[in-house]
This record gives C-alpha cells, sequence and structure tokens, in this order.
C-alpha cells in the first residue's frame, strides 16, 4: 500500500491565522470589556445607509462574533482535512500542489471572513456606545469583492493544476 505524506500548512497561513485569531479575541476582550457601559437596547441591524434597521438586547453583540467563530472552525477543519489526502479505489487522489492549492484558499477565506467580522463587531460595539459607526458601505463591498477573488482564485488554479498533469 502506498503511503501519502501529509501535505504541509504554509507558514504563512500560520502566521496569519495567529495574527487574525489575535486581532479577533482583542475584538471579543475588547466588547467584554465595554459590556457594562452598553445600553439595555443596541442596534443589532443597520442599513448600509446608517439607519438603525433594529435594536435588540444588548447580548445580540454577541451574535455575530459567534457566528464568525463557527465558521473560522468550520473551515479551518476543512483546511485540516485537505492536508491529508484520500485514498480511494480506483481514483487518483489529488496531487500535493491541489491539496496545498485548497488548504491556501481555505486558510484565505477564514482568516478574511473572521477578519471581517471583527472589524463588524467593532463597528457595533462602537455604535452601542453612541459613537458614529466606522463601518460604511464600501466596506462591505470590498469585503465582497475580496471573498468573491479568493474563491475564484482558488478555482482557477484547481482548474490549471488539473490541466498540467
Amino acid at each position: 500500500m502506498l503511503e501519502q505524506q501529509k501535505t504541509p500548512t504554509p507558514r504563512f497561513c500560520k502566521s496569519l491565522t495567529l495574527i487574525v485569531a489575535t486581532i479577533f479575541l482583542a475584538g471579543i476582550t475588547a466588547t467584554l470589556i465595554q459590556y457594562s457601559k452598553l445600553p439595555a437596547s443596541i442596534p443589532v441591524l443597520q442599513s448600509f445607509k446608517s439607519e438603525h434597521a433594529q435594536f435588540g438586547p444588548k447580548i445580540t453583540i454577541f451574535y455575530l462574533p459567534f457566528i464568525a467563530l463557527m465558521l473560522f472552525l468550520l473551515l479551518h477543519y476543512l483546511e485540516m482535512k485537505a492536508a491529508y489526502p484520500i485514498l480511494r479505489k480506483n481514483k487518483p487522489s489529488l496531487s500535493h500542489i491541489q491539496r496545498q492549492n485548497g488548504i491556501i484558499t481555505f486558510c484565505l477565506i477564514k482568516n478574511s471572513i473572521l477578519l471581517y467580522f471583527t472589524y463588524s463587531l467593532f463597528n457595533d460595539l462602537t455604535v452601542a456606545l453612541g459613537h458614529e459607526r466606522i463601518l460604511q458601505q464600501w466596506h462591505a463591498y470590498v469585503f465582497l469583492f475580496v471573498i468573491s477573488t479568493i474563491f475564484t482564485m482558488g478555482i482557477v488554479r484547481g482548474i490549471l493544476l488539473n490541466k498540467k498533469e
């Protein structure tokens, strides 16, 4: 039986994940520190035009970071699974380069999502404390563009790697 080697995660992915996770933890810590200063009802849904569309209890400030953390952990799990080859009968497994492409794509997506949700958390905290919002309409569009570009680059690179072999 042929033994397949684990594809190592690139060093920059590990560094990026550490930096983004530190920023996320700083955001959660800042929110916990400021939590007692928050009013009982805070804006929980805002339009891109800086209008408060809905208010809710102050505990809702943790909803989006929780979702972001769950997405991050799911994508981290998938990134780790991409590092190990899948042995299939009568089917070739992905090459080392293809697995590394998957690892890099998952790494960039999970860190982009966590970073954006942390930025959104800082915005929600700022608005809840009565200051002007820091998250503007164009920031959301830039985020969507970046995520779409990462997906597209990963797919195109994967297709090109398939054609090479």
